[in-house]
């Protein structure tokens, strides 16, 4: 903690001639002086006047440095002040016996990381081992400390750890806490050692004792926690928690907590863990575990809203591997869900799980090799081709029922891109898939289809730029996308299975087959897909380069249906959506949809932001120079109009800070609704900075959560610190 004595071995003059105002070398040791005395009779060393010894990692200066050859005793006076390896160490006198290779530092201090500590001396006993009595630790770098710790008694073993006994908490000169022993690590680096516990009340729990536990730092690369909760009123709990990483071959986390709730005496636990293993031949391995002793355990503990609110808990493995252009991936998956209820909704599905989940794919890659020069290129070069398979065996399970189903899906595409008259983008597709079942609808065993489908996409950009610029701007461009993707599939599909091999309609296809994962049912007809993309956008100059900005925009889409059946309506609502960026501090988002053949709106909805950042005069005088208080502002509305008979819906999110004082801050947060004249959720913080200590005032307010929490700790040792959470959590 304090940094060790110099080992300073004995001055060899070369020559015994008194010398001033020079410095010399001699072997290892380098050493300066005003003035530099050496006293024949006695053999005694002086340097006198900014006096400075420099050994290996260590430099000792000071007004005056004496070695007393009788005593083998080297003194320093005079301020002085020794540096080991970027540490400084000062006092009023230092001493260092040679011959017992100890010593002796009176009235020192010492800044060691991110503190300051002090002793009344400080003597070296052994090669890393120091007595250091009356010791005061502080955090404060001002000439008064507003705490400190104090200990008339403290060893340390120079990079292992510090024992002190007993140590006591003075807060403006005023003892406030006392612990009659104390041991704590001063190694650099993660090191094992005892967690610091939190007490506290809260009015759910009555008085706790939390985090009460040890952690272990078996390397770099390794390490556990394991801790204890003691809550008078409501449970008894450990919990473990391993972490493990080796950069570019795996990383992972393990958790588990084991609780004994008393007015239940109910034993419940959790598991949560992650692995993720990168092997060298390009295999990658992913494992992810979540278990829970039972479904209501996340919304009876979890002290986040967002956490309590989580209605699905998925375990699940993976292997993937690659090689070159083909992709191989197996997952085992499995999903619980946590919100159902047998008495509202009838067979509510509790698990989905996968086992096994198989996918294989060979990424888009030429059919025909191009030739390296580029006038030779055709047509043909530009096809790509490209494959995906996928099996899965699935299994449902619901309150009252059970289903399972497997499938085997290929599909399969070729796809080609050119430009046509330097402005018109075409990109043809042609592809076919293949679906396999384990049974259909009526039990007929390995029923199967094929089916083939096709598509032309579209699209050009034109562009406009106004190089005279306003606003600020020193030029625009408006650029307009056209696009139009038509799609079509056969009437029929050929199909197999008990019954032989036949053509048959596409519409009779879900009569017969399930619908499962990604497994679809053949499709047919053919649809027009239009769309058209506009933005703004504006540049300008800046001392850091060139600034680019989009200001606004527009997307329209609509799509026609060449075989709308009984509906007679081939065109699909047109939709909008615009977005408007003013200025970088506003932003404005619309989305809206047109029937065109009942010629009225059927959805609608905004969303507008604003965040503001500034400093606020009110309060200053116009004759101080003072920006004013630093402020934040931030809004955000969002709109949906109800259509149909529902109700709209209205939402604000608004958060504010305000800093009254380089000392003093508050914070403001609330989510409304103004729909129903309602707040959802607010909060209040209030901060203080207390020069080495911090205060903290939460007042939270929700339907599910009400309370306050008050907390005072110091900066730099938040572990340390005094805090009070009263909620109906």
């Amino acid at each position: 903690m304090i940094p060790p004595l110099p080992l300073i071995l004995s001055i060899v003059l070369s020559d015994s001639t008194a010398d001033s105002t020079r410095t010399a070398v001699l072997e290892t040791i380098a050493y300066s002086a005003d003035s530099i005395c050496f006293m024949p009779s006695t053999g005694d060393f002086v340097l006198i006047g900014s006096s400075r010894v420099d050994y290996r990692d260590m430099n000792l200066e000071a007004d005056t440095v004496r070695y007393r050859s009788e005593l083998d005793l080297i003194e320093a006076s005079g301020a002085p002040e020794l540096f080991d390896r970027g540490e400084s160490i000062r006092g009023t006198r230092m001493f260092y016996d040679m011959t017992a290779r100890r010593g002796m530092i009176e009235g020192g201090d010492s800044r060691y990381e991110f503190g300051f500590y002090s002793g009344t001396s400080i003597t070296q006993v052994g090669r890393r081992e120091f007595n250091i009595t009356d010791v005061r630790f502080t955090t404060c770098d001002g000439d008064s400390s507003d705490y400190y710790f104090h200990s008339p008694m403290m060893k340390v073993f120079q990079n292992d750890r510090a024992i002190a006994r007993p140590i006591y908490l003075y807060v403006a000169d005023t003892p406030v806490m006392y612990l009659p022993y104390m041991v704590f690590p001063i190694r650099t680096g993660r090191q094992s050692g005892f967690t610091i516990p939190r007490f506290g009340q809260t009015s759910r729990d009555g008085r706790f004792l939390r985090g009460l536990g040890y952690y272990f730092a078996f390397s770099d690369y390794l390490d556990l926690l394991v801790q204890g909760d003691i809550l008078d009123r409501s449970r008894f709990s450990l919990s473990a928690r391993e972490r493990h990483r080796l950069r570019y071959v795996h990383e992972g986390r393990l958790e588990t907590e084991w609780r004994r709730e008393f007015e239940s005496h109910l034993d419940r636990w959790s598991l949560f863990g992650s692995h993720l293993h990168d092997f060298p031949d390009g295999t990658a391995v992913r494992l992810n575990a979540e278990f829970l002793s039972d479904r209501s355990y996340l919304k009876d503990t979890e002290p986040e809203i967002e956490d309590r609110m989580k209605n699905e808990v998925r375990s699940w493995a993976s292997v993937s591997r690659t090689f070159g252009i083909a992709s191989l991936q197996l997952t085992l998956d499995r999903t619980a869900y946590l919100d159902n209820d047998p008495d509202s909704i009838p067979d509510e599905t509790e698990s989905v799980q996968t086992l096994p989940d198989f996918r294989l794919g060979i990424n888009s890659t030429p059919l025909f090799s191009a030739p390296s020069d580029p006038s030779e290129r055709r047509f043909w070069h530009s096809l790509y081709w490209n494959l995906s398979s996928h099996y899965v065996s699935m299994d449902t399970r619901r309150e009252e029922s059970r289903t399972t189903h497997s499938g085997l899906r290929t599909a399969s595409e070729i796809s080609a891109s050119e430009r046509v008259l330097d402005f018109l983008s075409i990109s043809p597709r042609i592809g076919g898939v293949f679906t396999v079942y384990d049974r259909d609808r009526s039990g007929g065993r390995y029923p199967w289809w094929a089916a083939g489908t096709g598509s032309l996409s579209l699209s050009s950009d034109v562009y406009g730029t106004f190089q005279e610029g306003g606003l600020g701007y020193t030029a625009f461009r408006h650029t307009i996308s056209p696009r139009a993707v038509i799609r079509w599939s056969p009437e029929s599909h050929l199909a197999g299975g008990d019954d032989g091999i036949s053509l048959s309609p596409a519409d009779s296809a879900s009569t017969k087959y399930w619908t499962f994962s990604d497994f679809s049912l053949p499709s047919s007809g053919g649809t027009v897909q239009f769309g058209l993309f506009q933005s703004l956008e504006a540049k300008r100059e800046s001392p850091s380069g060139i600034e680019k900005t989009e200001l606004a925009s527009l997307d329209l889409a609509v799509s026609y249906d060449m075989d709308p059946g009984d509906s007679e309506r081939s065109f699909s609502p047109l939709s909008a959506s615009l977005n408007l960026t003013p200025v970088t501090l506003a932003r404005f988002r619309a989305d809206a949809a047109w029937d065109l053949y009942d010629r009225e709106l059927i959805s609608m909805g905004f969303t507008t932001s604003l965040q503001i950042v500034g400093n606020d005069r009110t309060l200053v005088p116009d004759s101080v120079s003072f920006q004013g208080l630093p402020y934040r502002l931030s809004f955000t509305h969002h709109y949906t109009r109800g259509f149909d008979g529902a109700d709209d819906l209205s939402k604000i999110r608004a958060s504010a800070s305000l800093e009254l004082t380089p000392s003093w801050s508050i914070d403001y947060t609330t989510y409304y609704d103004i729909s129903k004249g309602s707040f959802i959720n607010q909060s209040y913080t209030l901060r203080r900075d207390l020069h080495c200590w911090e205060a903290l005032f939460v007042r939270h307010i929700s339907d599910m959560d009400s309370g306050f929490y008050f907390r005072i700790n110091i900066v730099d040792l938040p572990d340390i610190k005094v805090e009070q959470h009263v909620s109906n959590f």
